[in-house]
């Protein structure tokens, strides 16, 4: 069961990593056009007007464009050619020629040939794109593409098409009979229900639109009425795409915010407090472990799901030579905090896995230690000790001027000396923190399926901003500011805590839940617009059908791309295909491994094929579970508009649109259609 934490199996992408990513799209997207090239060059050479190699037809003025579009053609083969030599190379154990070919795995830093891969892709990309954006630019006019999008969108109102969405209204009716949940978990419930009811309803829809229309209008002869006329038959196409992803984004926009009314209705106070908002948190940068003999992890209990790792705390009755602590660096830290007059908020939500009944209704019991960037483990407790020491001094002196200023005096005396005598002792932690760089806060309880807080005063933030600012430039620049230890108190009986990255996180403000349901439904637009795209893009060359068929294989593929890429990586237990089918003929267990022999050779060799071409479809098959953002929204976090909306789904469904745009402008301008005159 999962609480008001963010559980994630991906991590967004970040603007660090854009770069890094962009190099990607460019060998995947580029390697695909080198292929439709080297395909189009090949059957020109075979064809009989092998002389006439250039297939580009471009205004007048743009013909000294074909020469750079062919220098740019043998650049590419080259780069690409130099790749096959060095993998030919491998083959035969040549020595220094593995920088050469692209990394094996994306958690390897990349290499010469992902240089060479990437700029030969970007090559064959330019020579692919060059005609299609010489005629977006002087050919396609926004006025018949607009004529042609309202042509689609009466046609798709009048062929009820939009009844569909009224199927959402059967979800707000009977959905309360079969959602049945703990108070705290009203809201997250009913944001899954809505999410998973909206996104069929429009996927089968986009997939219809878009793979019988164009289809359609050749069955019926109706497209001749149109590519007669002044009309770019890719203005077909565009008119098309943007005619229904107008129509699915306004019923969206109106099924969405019905669903909103639904949702928010009746919210009972534990779910508005554990759901109903949209936290704003700052995350550690990175997380490790002290004393789990792992600083990557903690220790395993066993369970499938491996998103937690887990801590243990020292028993009474037995000493622990090192005490175990999750540990969460803080590399960003807003500047604002160390001027609050206010605590800074922090919340947590933790997994404890029993290993004994403890206590009836008590949770387990833990200390968070705020430190300076450059401390470790084993420092941490000697400071801890030696700032004990020096409190317990500090307040025995300020406990005794106390007792004797108070002696005789009146009560209004006493109540303003008490006063004074408090003020003392926050001061005296002031100093503490100033000194040790070291704040501490115990016997905090953790109950499962729950989000607890704490308070931290702003002081420590402006005394580890500071020494930031001063003290850490004569160290690694890369030292975080603020490093949070969390340890497991003493205890009677063990219990082990479960802690993942983002179970902690500094709480800067809230937003409106309203706003983060409809930023959410931006992700579910973006799984429509790719069906859509996708569809409309098969269209122009498949028939209907087909078309249809493809979309719904690359969006099921797309779900399943976590165990697609499990397999291109070889990480399934139990081998691939050939390995898995000779271990079920043979009852063989997954543990033992095959002896050499001719066999085995050709199994593997089978196995290393499927997985490559594995790896090749997943570069045709879109990260649906990417646009997935009802997490966020269930359990109240916020969807930030730069990073998760504009970086982790816009830019990458352009990207994954854009070549097949290419693909149908291709495959639209040479189908045996009348042309315009």
């Amino acid at each position: 069961m999962l609480f008001a934490s963010l559980a994630t199996d991906r991590e967004p992408l970040t603007w660090s990593q854009f770069p890094e990513v962009l190099t990607l799209w460019l060998q995947t997207a580029g390697g695909v056009a080198a292929f439709g090239i080297a395909l189009v060059l090949v059957t020109l050479y075979l064809s009989r007007e092998s002389h006439q190699l250039f297939i580009w037809q471009m205004p007048a003025q743009l013909r000294y464009f074909r020469q750079i579009l062919r220098l740019a053609v043998t650049a590419s083969g080259l780069g690409y050619l130099v790749l096959l030599l060095a993998w030919l190379g491998k083959l035969t154990n040549l020595p220094g020629v593995g920088n050469y070919l692209p990394r094996a795995s994306s958690a390897a830093p990349l290499t010469i040939g992902d240089q060479i891969l990437m700029v030969s892709g970007g090559l064959a990309l330019l020579v692919a794109m060059a005609p299609f954006l010489i005629d977006i630019c002087t050919r396609i006019r926004v006025g018949r593409i607009w004529a042609i999008a309202l042509l689609s969108w009466k046609e798709a109102v009048r062929g009820r098409v939009i009844w569909v969405f009224g199927f959402i209204a059967l979800v707000f009716l009977f959905a309360d009979w079969f959602v049945t949940a703990k108070a705290e978990d009203q809201v997250r419930s009913y944001v899954r229900v809505v999410y998973w009811s909206i996104t069929p309803l429009f996927l089968i829809t986009a997939g219809l639109l878009g793979s019988f229309s164009i289809p359609t209008d050749v069955k019926n002869n109706s497209i001749h009425t149109i590519v007669t006329k002044p009309v770019e038959k890719f203005e077909i196409v565009i008119g098309r795409f943007f005619g229904y992803a107008a129509l699915l984004t306004i019923g969206l926009f109106v099924v969405a915010s019905l669903s909103l009314i639904y949702v928010v209705r009746g919210v009972n106070e534990e779910a508005a407090r554990e759901s109903y908002k949209a936290r704003v948190p700052y995350f550690g940068n990175d997380m490790h472990f002290f004393g789990t003999g792992d600083r990557k992890k903690g220790e395993s209990v066993g369970r499938e799901w491996a998103y937690r790792t887990y801590i243990k705390g020292p028993l009474r009755r037995r000493s622990e030579k090192l005490r175990q602590y999750a540990i969460w660096d803080f590399a960003d830290i807003p500047s604002d905090l160390g001027r609050r007059d206010t605590p800074v908020r922090f919340e947590f939500t933790f997994d404890i896995f029993r290993l004994s009944k403890g206590e009836e209704g008590k949770g387990v019991f833990v200390t968070f230690t705020f430190a300076d960037g450059d401390r470790d483990g084993g420092e941490l407790e000697l400071l801890i000790k030696k700032m004990a020491e020096d409190r317990t001094q500090m307040e025995s002196a300020a406990s005794k001027e106390y007792e004797q200023a108070v002696r005789g005096k009146v009560d209004a005396e006493q109540k303003q000396l008490f006063q004074q005598h408090q003020k003392k002792l926050a001061e005296i932690d002031t100093a503490l923190m100033a000194k040790y760089r070291i704040y501490q806060v115990k016997g905090q309880e953790v109950t499962d399926f729950h989000t607890q807080e704490f308070e931290v005063p702003a002081e420590i933030f402006k005394i580890l901003l500071e020494e930031k600012a001063v003290g850490l430039k004569a160290r690694d620049a890369n030292t975080p500011p603020m490093r949070v230890f969390l340890g497991v108190d003493m205890a009677n009986e063990q219990q082990m805590l479960g802690v993942a990255r983002q179970d902690f996180y500094l709480l800067a403000y809230e937003k409106p839940f309203w706003q983060n349901f409809l930023k959410g439904v931006i992700g579910l637009w973006c799984t429509h617009m790719i069906v859509l795209g996708v569809a409309v893009a098969l269209s122009t060359y498949f028939s209907a059908v087909i078309s249809l068929l493809c979309a719904v294989f690359l969006f099921i593929a797309g779900m399943n791309g976590d165990y697609l890429k499990e397999i291109a990586d070889k990480k399934l237990d139990g081998g691939g295909p050939m390995e898995s089918g000779k271990r079920l003929i043979g009852q063989t267990p997954l543990a033992l491994k095959f002896d050499p022999s001719p066999t085995t050779t050709v199994i593997q060799t089978v196995d290393e094929t499927f997985s490559w071409w594995i790896r090749i479809i997943m570069n045709l098959v879109p990260d649906v579970n990417r646009h997935d953002l009802h997490p966020y929204v269930a359990n109240g976090f916020d969807i930030g508009w730069l990073d998760l909306i504009v970086l982790d789904n816009l830019l990458p469904l352009i990207g994954y649109l854009l070549p097949w745009a290419v693909l149908a402008y291709y495959l639209m301008k040479y189908r045996e259609i009348a042309n315009p005159s």
